[in-house]
């Protein structure tokens, strides 16, 4: 484990909506922008599903011969409205691109279970939910289609992009979906950083993708966690945690005993509740994936 980040203070925005400030600030370094994604090329299918909104940040300077690098930010309402105008300053060259829901949430709570968790074996039908069975969970393989096709195909369409250093951020359930790929489709993304993953949504399910993971070809991949001493489960009972969670940490230990295809590093923020690690991940984040 690395050395502990500075006490993250809580976010800004605790409650629901998203205010998304960040659009309309001034930012000396990038063009901000927000769209609907078209659903004919990056779905979902489902009318009654949100469809894909895409929240954009683009570099204002010309860009180097092999194209910018690129930050992809799971649950991206949530994702830009922590973002500020300095810490886009800080990464002048990378483009961050926030994949979220039609909404005007910081998280489509149902929607986002689904998408971003792992099938319970490669290929299986979507499941119940094994804490809530009224929704239906494992929608991450076909999600994970779908970001690497038809999503990031609109994202890059006429932006000059490094294919060699797309990096992959994920918050909570959006951390789970950043392990899942990370271990099943390491070539997916050069650089993968998994913000207090919700391991505990099923540790069996984990231990088995921690153990049967697949290895890209190359150089090892970074795999960084992130995490708060101080995460407790929504609606759970008990005193505030002392430490980071413990199944991440177990998790953490037996991939770094086994680290083939994986640069493994991991940070505690201190004072850091679970929403709270969310904010204090981004400037960590926007480092690693403006790495050359």
């Amino acid at each position: 484990m690395c050395a502990s980040a500075p006490k993250a203070p809580l976010p800004p925005h605790q409650g629901r909506e998203a205010t998304l400030e960040i659009l309309s600030a001034p930012v000396a370094s990038h063009v901000l922008s927000s769209r609907v994604l078209p659903r004919g090329t990056c779905g979902p299918t489902d009318p009654e599903v949100p469809a894909t909104r895409l929240f954009l940040a683009v570099p204002k300077a010309p860009a180097p011969e092999a194209g910018w690098p690129i930050l992809y930010l799971l649950d991206g309402n949530a994702a830009f409205d922590f973002l500020t105008p300095a810490l886009l300053e800080a990464a002048p060259r990378l483009i961050v691109a926030g994949i979220g829901y039609d909404t005007d949430k910081q998280f489509a709570r149902a929607h986002r279970i689904f998408d971003y968790s792992p099938p319970e074996t490669p290929g299986a039908a979507p499941r119940p939910d094994p804490h809530h069975p009224e929704r239906l969970a494992g929608g991450a393989e076909a999600y994970l289609a779908r970001l690497t096709g038809g999503i990031r195909a609109e994202v890059e369409h006429d932006l000059p992009v490094d294919p060699e250093r797309r990096t992959l951020w994920g918050h909570s359930f959006g951390g789970l979906f950043t392990l899942f790929t990370a271990l099943t489709r390491p070539g997916s993304f050069a650089r993968f950083a998994s913000i207090s993953p919700s391991v505990w949504w099923d540790e069996a399910l984990v231990t088995r993708l921690v153990t049967q993971r697949s290895i890209a070809e190359g150089a090892p991949r970074p795999l960084h966690f992130g995490m708060g001493d101080k995460e407790k489960r929504t609606g759970s009972a008990g005193p505030q945690p002392e430490g980071p969670p413990p199944p991440t940490l177990q998790m953490i230990e037996r991939l770094q005993a086994a680290p083939a295809g994986l640069e493994i590093a991991a940070q505690v923020y201190p004072g850091a509740v679970h929403i709270a690690s969310l904010p204090a991940s981004l400037p960590g984040a926007l480092a690693l994936a403006s790495r050359s």
